[in-house]
């Protein structure tokens, strides 16, 4: 099946190109070699609190990437950037961010979305990796490794994201060959939401959501619902103090705090139904993520529960979109698209045979996916909190201090991209989908 981007106007932009990716300029003098102190980074001008409001007043901040952009092509590769009474570093060079790599503790303190951990302090819920710092953190993830990011987890479950991903394969197929057209133009982010949700599920708790299907169950549209408002109210919420939003955003918090439950709800039946059917005698084959923590029982049935519910949440955008931006990236690119055709096709009855080995089998397919994540980033920083003292671009930074490794995006001129929660289109671009015989 091949596919079009309707794009008029739009320029196709650089991809799976990175020799061709722009270089980020600098104005910055030449650092001295003695270490200047940490009051001489050169700070982002404007008011830390207008920032606040005008954020309040957003809703979010659409243009933060685009500001943070600009900034360094006048400041520099570092500078200070303050949001209230939150005081950060930006840094972009791949070296400064090795260097603060190096001094990282085993443990790393990033800050929590604060939305999530409002809504878990409020109901006494335990926190997951998601939200956790220091040595439970660092526990949990070590105890989560096995099961989840292994190379022996991730070959146990794929067959499992194999069978979803061919069912949302042929079901599209199926509407593009009911139209007499032989065609179908839509906005697929709808339908690789459904994709993302399904294979989410059945990965972690074994389990079939329908949304593939022609008749969804209504609970299952609830629980994609909840899904979606969550993530929406969690941008609304994310920069705005909490003392202060629990006032300007009341309808956001009440939005919020029902989303979760619901989510909350749905995760634990599923782990209910799980442990009864373990009850009963150990499975012969593997039913997932969870049926395997529980199994294994290295960590308390409490953190199994507060981990899943977060892997649910924090699984579903931050795949959906990359994936919805690949397809768009192939569709301006139908070279790369005929020649990924070609290599799916050469590996297609081995895969099938042996779902595990796609990833050793279609290296341009995992190529396109990273070039993809280059270009449009699912976030625009990764936040850490450093724990000594360190020298970047010869500036002394405290231990405490606040530090944002951008990922810097190239200038498209067919898709704005706009930062809420993660990166996404401000204009859904519609794609052509077309049947090959």
């Amino acid at each position: 099946m091949a596919f079009r981007a309707q794009a008029r106007g739009w320029r196709a932009g650089p991809w799976l190109a990175l020799s061709r990716a722009r270089a980020l300029g600098t104005r910055a003098a030449p650092a001295p070699r003695a270490v200047l102190p940490f009051e001489a980074v050169p700070r982002c001008p404007g008011n830390k609190w207008m920032r606040v409001l005008q954020i309040w007043r957003q809703q979010g901040s659409e243009s933060l990437h685009l500001e943070m952009h600009r900034t360094f092509q006048e400041l520099g590769p570092i500078f200070r950037y303050d949001v209230g009474g939150t005081h950060m570093v930006h840094v972009m060079l791949p070296e400064d961010v090795e260097r603060l790599q190096r001094v990282e503790s085993p443990q790393p303190w990033r800050p929590p979305l604060d939305p999530w951990l409002a809504y878990r302090q409020h109901r006494g819920h335990k926190c997951g990796v998601f939200l956790l710092n220091g040595p439970e953190w660092r526990l949990n993830r070590l105890k989560l490794n096995p099961d989840v990011l292994s190379l022996q987890a991730v070959q146990k479950y794929i067959p499992m994201v194999d069978g979803v991903a061919r069912d949302f394969s042929q079901a599209l197929r199926a509407r593009v060959l009911q139209n007499a057209r032989g065609s179908l133009t839509l906005d697929i982010r709808p339908s690789i939401l459904y994709y993302t949700v399904e294979a989410s599920s059945l990965a972690l708790f074994g389990e079939r959501l329908g949304l593939l299907g022609p008749s969804p169950s209504p609970a299952s549209l609830h629980f994609l619902q909840a899904l979606e408002a969550m993530l929406r109210s969690t941008a609304q919420l994310l920069y705005l103090p909490r003392g202060l939003s629990r006032w300007t955003s009341a309808r956001v918090w009440k939005e919020h705090f029902e989303s979760w439950d619901y989510i909350v709800q749905y995760a634990n039946e599923a782990i209910q139904r799980i442990y009864q059917e373990l009850a009963l005698g150990r499975p012969q084959h593997y039913s997932g993520i969870v049926g395997e923590l529980l199994l294994r029982a290295d960590l308390s049935p409490e953190a199994v529960r507060a981990n899943c519910i977060e892997l649910t949440a924090g699984s579903v955008d931050t795949t959906a979109y990359p994936l919805w931006m690949t397809l768009f990236e192939l569709a301006r690119n139908p070279d790369v698209q005929h020649a990924l055709r070609q290599e799916s096709q050469g590996a297609q009855a081995g895969i099938a045979e042996n779902p595990q080995t796609a990833v050793t089998e279609l290296p341009l397919l995992r190529a396109a996916l990273k070039e993809t994540l280059r270009l449009y980033p699912v976030g625009i920083s990764v936040d850490r909190q450093v724990g000594s003292d360190v020298v970047l671009q010869n500036y002394h930074i405290p231990a405490g201090v606040l530090n944002n490794f951008l990922v810097e995006t190239l200038t498209h001129e067919d898709v704005k991209m706009v930062y809420r929660f993660i990166m996404m289109p401000s204009t859904l671009p519609l794609l052509t989908f077309r049947a090959i015989h």
